[in-house]
């Protein structure tokens, strides 16, 4: 088997996935990003308020769970290991200070020192853990593992990150799973369907979404899979994966009344058509799959774009447990990510189109 892309290959992979983190930390510490305004009052005050000066048990729970990652990926960019767990403390405090700095000048938010405090010692948990030597040994295992099951490619890498990045996408309910649409709430009028039965051709376009969405997301696997007999058991590991994601969020974020809001019969249909085509189109060989893959993310965006019917997030919020403005939040940032996933997986794709055009530069 080819050797196992060069080291500098894999720090750029950690590189980006701590950029990732950045960009999510910096999404929901700023978002709205409108109302800019300045205060009046002295700037990094509110490093010196009095403990605690804000604090909901949600918010400090999420700002502690989301530095984890963040402090993990920048513990692994450096050696030797306490080093590198100072240096990620240090671009974690700076990350957090200046997100609390710039909420001073968004009315919705509160810049708080506890959120600070909160930040740090998920990025401490995070660097420690990427420096423990029972995580180290697991990351070595994980290397391992990524070696003997997908190609050596650097795109590979990239790849496995943009698919953890689309799973982040499932964790809205209010998204069907592999959906590319909003909940219907009536035909906007006058409606010209270019089918003349527009309930048919609002099925097709659900479905056709759907099984177009599930193709693009398990081929963008399966062709960067060594062996053709674990294609398959990468399906259905995305799909189940998937599938419980998407009912642990239901399960967190709705009421039982909605657990299965997410389900309709166009998904299945689409659905059960994707999953066909995905174990047929498995067993082509890589570049056919990629070439596959390109063409069914862009079917999906075209659905999505064509979608003629409009979700009304006011609509369905009495659906979820949760209060609206952690809702918002977290839509807005599934939405942005929603966004930026077609975006990196096609960039992958190409990637390693190119990189199978021209091996010799890329395997050892």
């Amino acid at each position: 088997m080819a050797a196992f892309p060069a080291r500098a290959s894999r720090s750029h992979v950690v590189l980006y996935a701590a950029l990732i983190n950045a960009v999510i930390i910096i999404f929901l510490s700023l978002y709205p990003f409108s109302g800019w305004s300045y205060s009046g009052r002295p700037l990094f005050e509110f490093l010196f308020y009095p403990l605690p000066y804000y604090s909901r048990p949600f918010d400090n729970a999420a700002n502690l769970l989301i530095y984890i990652p963040y402090g993990f990926s920048l513990a692994l960019l450096l050696l030797p290991r306490w080093f590198s767990l100072l240096v990620a403390m240090l671009v974690a405090a700076v990350t957090s200070i200046g997100a609390e700095f710039m909420q001073e000048f968004l009315p919705t938010r509160i810049a708080s020192n506890l959120d600070v405090l909160c930040n740090l010692a998920g990025a401490l948990i995070g660097a420690t853990l990427a420096i423990s030597p029972w995580v180290r040994k697991r990351w070595h295992h994980l290397r391992q593992w990524r070696r003997r099951h997908f190609v050596a490619d650097s795109a590979a890498d990239y790849a496995l990150l943009a698919t953890g990045l689309w799973f982040l996408t499932q964790l809205n309910p209010a998204l069907p799973l592999f959906g590319v649409v909003a909940y219907p709430q009536g035909l906007p009028q006058p409606y010209l369907s270019p089918l003349e039965n527009p309930r048919l051709f609002l099925f097709l376009l659900e479905a056709g979404g759907a099984a177009s969405n599930m193709v693009a997301v398990c081929l963008f696997v399966t062709c960067f899979i060594v062996a053709k007999a674990e294609r398959g058991q990468a399906i259905f590991l995305i799909l189940l994966s998937a599938w419980l994601l998407k009912l642990l969020a239901a399960g967190v974020l709705l009421k039982p009344i909605a657990f299965f809001q997410w389900v309709n019969p166009h998904l299945v249909t689409g659905w059960a058509a994707g999953f066909l085509l995905c174990w047929l189109l498995s067993r082509c060989n890589r570049t056919v799959q990629t070439l596959c893959a390109m063409v069914a993310l862009a079917i999906a965006q075209m659905a999505a774009v064509l979608w003629p019917l409009g979700g009304m997030q006011a609509d369905f919020m009495s659906l979820f447990r949760w209060p609206y403005g952690h809702l918002h939040n977290m839509s807005a940032l599934v939405d942005f990510l929603s966004d930026l996933w077609p975006v990196t997986a096609l960039l992958c794709l190409m990637l390693g189109l190119w990189q199978q055009l021209a091996p010799q530069r890329y395997r050892g």
